[in-house]
């Protein structure tokens, strides 16, 4: 029994030895640090690009007036048909216009000053609203355009504003030079601080906006001439963007 003895206990050291080394590994490995507890540094790229604008939008409509809603309808759609016309002649194709709106309501009567107990408003009338809705690339007929459709007989132009006809990839555009911009940031602050970019923890989107240049052209048909196209400059449209990183950071590796 005395000889078995010391063999039972190397056998039970054999066994537990890789357990007892695996636990020991275990309690001194190095802890991972967790992404809050992390030492961080939050940058701010902005982008803002000028792009000149490919495409005007602009609206032409008459609106017509009269006793009875049949004479008004008519009226006005012997002026649509007239600046529908006008405007393919100026070179516009159809799929550059469509529909905006078209409405019929009835008008009444105006409130008098001291009006009776039992004054109610009454219908005097009907009012015919029809206007067109034009998108086109072609930025040298904008003033032809509403030359020629107030030459028709609209009495309502409203020049919309101008604008890019595909904005997503100037905007894509926008957002990589925001990008870049905090990324060339966060590494000169590295560099100076003496630190190391260990990686990236978030980025965040914070805006990336299209805006055209601000106008506004609306006129009656009075106002223009019947022979003469009224100057309209497009300008530049302005992109915006701006991105935020936020890296993990440590101390430079010869520190």
């Amino acid at each position: 029994m005395r000889r078995l003895l010391p063999l039972l206990i190397a056998a039970l050291l054999a066994t537990t030895g890789p357990a007892f080394a695996q636990d020991h590994a275990a309690t001194t490995r190095p802890a991972v640090t967790k992404m809050e507890d992390a030492p961080k540094l939050t940058v701010r790229g902005d982008a803002e690009l000028m792009k000149p604008a490919d495409q005007v939008r602009l609206s032409v409509g008459c609106v017509s007036e009269d006793a009875e809603a049949a004479v008004a309808l008519r009226e006005n759609n012997r002026v649509m048909r007239a600046v529908v016309q006008a405007i393919e002649r100026a070179g516009l194709t159809e799929k550059e216009y469509e529909t905006g709106r078209f409405q019929i309501r009835p008008t009444y009567s105006r409130r008098p000053r001291q009006p009776s107990p039992d004054w109610k408003p009454q219908i005097i009338g009907y009012q015919v609203t029809n206007t067109i809705i034009i998108r086109t690339t072609q930025l040298e007929l904008t003033g032809k355009l509403i030359e020629v459709a107030s030459g028709a007989g609209a009495n309502s132009v409203d020049v919309a504003g101008f604008e890019l006809s595909d904005d997503r990839i100037h905007r894509a555009e926008a957002i990589r030079t925001a990008t870049r911009h905090a990324i060339d940031d966060a590494t000169s602050l590295a560099q100076a601080a003496g630190l190391r970019l260990v990686r990236i923890l978030a980025i965040n989107l914070d805006n990336a906006q299209v805006r055209g240049p601000e106008m506004a052209f609306a006129t009656q048909r009075a106002a223009v001439a019947a022979d003469a196209a009224p100057p309209i400059s497009p300008g530049d449209i302005t992109i915006r963007a701006g991105v935020s990183i936020v890296y993990e950071i440590a101390p430079a590796a010869n520190q």
